[in-house]
């Protein structure tokens, strides 16, 4: 990048000024910025710094020079064991159909987490990357068909559901279906709850206003959760609480959810 400037000296001579400014290579490497975001937000928790540069070097193996189609959830497996959750397991919050009011509630605070606030989630919630065969490097978003990123969440999801203990909380939409089947929290979280490692599952059901005499929690895709929860021996409890709360508490970063 240059840019000029005319400086006149003696009245009749002009000296050009070139003034030219190098862009590190790395600025305009979309890969570079992959991994020193990944670093950045590791370190944020914080890490080593050569620890984050191993773990990341781990993740790139589960990938790289692979075919996109190839990857399953399994191929995530060493980033997931060099990388456990150090969250208090008793303080889990899963989701389906709330991703922004559940992750937007649990960012500041210290009495829930979701998987976005763990080092693994941090780092790579709302990237996509994938490899291709013969290839060293990563390729992101528009290269790639999604299922790289897919496994990894598959993954998380089940390594999530299986360090959760005590007391679990979950927070739903209020919508006529808010728990049904082929979502992640169906398919790969709840199946891992077992008791006595799990002793309560607790429903945060969003509604948008409480109606006198109507009870939200009376839902049929509930009760097919209960049924599961009665199943695995683990008491079970839903509770309407207001989308205005949860936005409220979400301001303040503090305040019981249970209003």
């Amino acid at each position: 990048m240059a840019s000029k400037n005319s400086l006149p000296i003696s009245g009749t001579m002009t000296v050009m000024v070139i003034v030219v400014v190098l862009v590190p290579s790395a600025l305009l490497d979309p890969t570079a910025d992959f991994k020193a975001d990944f670093l950045k937000k590791c370190n944020e928790f914080p890490e080593d710094p050569k620890i984050c540069e191993d773990k990341f070097k781990i993740f790139e193996k589960a990938y790289v020079g692979i075919e996109e189609s190839d990857i399953t959830r399994d191929s995530y497996n060493d980033l997931f064991k060099i990388t456990p959750f150090k969250h208090p397991c008793e303080k889990t919050m899963f989701y389906s159909g709330t991703h922004d009011l559940a992750t937007g509630f649990t960012k500041n605070r210290k009495d829930f987490f979701s998987v976005e606030d763990t080092l693994l989630g941090h780092a790579l919630a709302g990237k996509e990357w994938c490899g291709k065969i013969g290839s060293k490097e990563t390729f992101l978003e528009d290269e790639c068909t999604g299922n790289a990123r897919l496994q990894f969440w598959l993954k998380m999801s089940v390594e999530f559901a299986k360090h959760t203990c005590k007391d679990l909380h979950v927070m739903l939409d209020g919508t006529p279906h808010p728990f049904f089947p082929g979502t992640a929290l169906a398919e790969e979280e709840i199946p891992y709850l077992h008791h006595p490692k799990v002793e309560s599952l607790t429903v945060i059901l969003v509604v948008d206003k409480k109606t006198p005499g109507e009870d939200k929690c009376n839902n049929e895709s509930l009760n097919e959760l209960k049924e599961f929860m009665t199943e695995e021996k683990i008491p079970y409890d839903c509770k309407e609480v207001t989308r205005a709360h949860i936005e409220k508490l979400t301001e303040q970063g503090t305040g019981n959810i249970f209003e």
